[in-house]
């Protein structure tokens, strides 16, 4: 890592039921340069190695409905026996529901990460939430990170952040817009790649409810305006619908394009060179596929 975050002599713990999600959790921060990366398959046994580790930063998965989860989190918050109620916490998931990212947000999490990620974006989230945590509220109606992310209209008071948006604008910031766009892209294809994640060839059914959950994203990405991921997702419906709901469909083809995707809603709008070459390469890829099928 780069800058202020230096993750050397820092430890963390990865709460996932799921083994082989929490082993590439755990390599991506060993990777970053975490001293200790430790995991638990539940909040239960998570709790005791807080107690013996005191991670300075939390990864927890979003278990079934998410109560677990989020209990978890304001035990972490309110417990006198927490090595530290501010430790910083984000939630791991493939969940898109708003309402799920306010239950988060009210439990007192730092953050709420969609899946798949990769590396480089969960470092970009990791070190700002080590590095730049933000105020830290202790109330008796909450406890956890300063949660104002939005202006009131009907505030009347001072601005005192040097970031807030006068009520007489109501428009948030720039980084703030893109931010919010980039959540709901990396939230589509997360939610494409589940379904995608089922799929088997010669399956109707399952090609397709792939085909329905391209077309989300494709609509996702337009009402984003985000040019680049509308034509990924545009060529992967090409695809579909030129092969149709027959053995012809490679689910092969498919993951590849599922991680292209999942790249263009990780690769940040201001390199628009980078997210333009992934675009054109998925491009290319679907007229060499559906060439080759038409010789065949």
């Amino acid at each position: 890592m780069q800058g202020e975050f230096d993750p050397a002599g820092l430890n963390a713990l990865v709460i996932d039921e799921n083994s082989y999600s929490r082993a590439i959790s755990i390599d991506q921060l060993r990777s970053m340069g975490f001293r200790s990366a430790l995991g638990a398959p539940d909040p239960r046994t998570a709790w005791d190695i807080l107690l013996q580790s005191a991670p300075h930063v939390v990864l927890v998965e979003w278990f079934d409905t998410g109560a677990a989860s989020l209990d978890f989190v304001r035990r972490v918050r309110t417990s006198e026996e927490s090595p530290d109620r501010a430790v910083p916490i984000l939630v791991l998931t493939a969940r898109s529901a708003q309402a799920s990212v306010e239950a988060a947000r009210e439990a007192g999490v730092n953050g709420f990460v969609r899946k798949p990620i990769s590396a480089l974006a969960l470092g970009k989230y990791v070190g700002k939430a080590v590095a730049r945590p933000g105020p830290f509220v202790a109330t008796a109606a909450y406890v956890g990170p300063c949660r104002r992310r939005r202006t009131p209209s009907e505030y009347a008071g001072p601005w005192r952040r040097l970031d807030d948006v006068a009520p007489s604008t109501g428009v948030p910031g720039d980084e703030d817009v893109l931010d919010l766009k980039a959540e709901i892209a990396r939230a589509r294809v997360a939610a494409l790649a589940s379904v995608v994640g089922k799929l088997v060839a010669g399956d109707p059914a399952g090609a397709r409810a792939v085909y329905k959950a391209v077309q989300a994203l494709v609509e996702a990405a337009e009402q984003i305006e985000d040019r680049c991921l509308v034509l990924g997702a545009k060529e992967m419906a090409r695809y579909l619908q030129a092969q149709g709901a027959t053995d012809r469909l490679d689910p092969d083809v498919v993951n590849t394009h599922i991680a292209a995707l999942a790249q263009l809603a990780s690769l940040p709008h201001a390199l628009v060179g980078e997210r333009d070459k992934v675009a054109q390469s998925l491009k290319r890829m679907i007229d060499k596929k559906l060439r080759r099928a038409g010789a065949a």
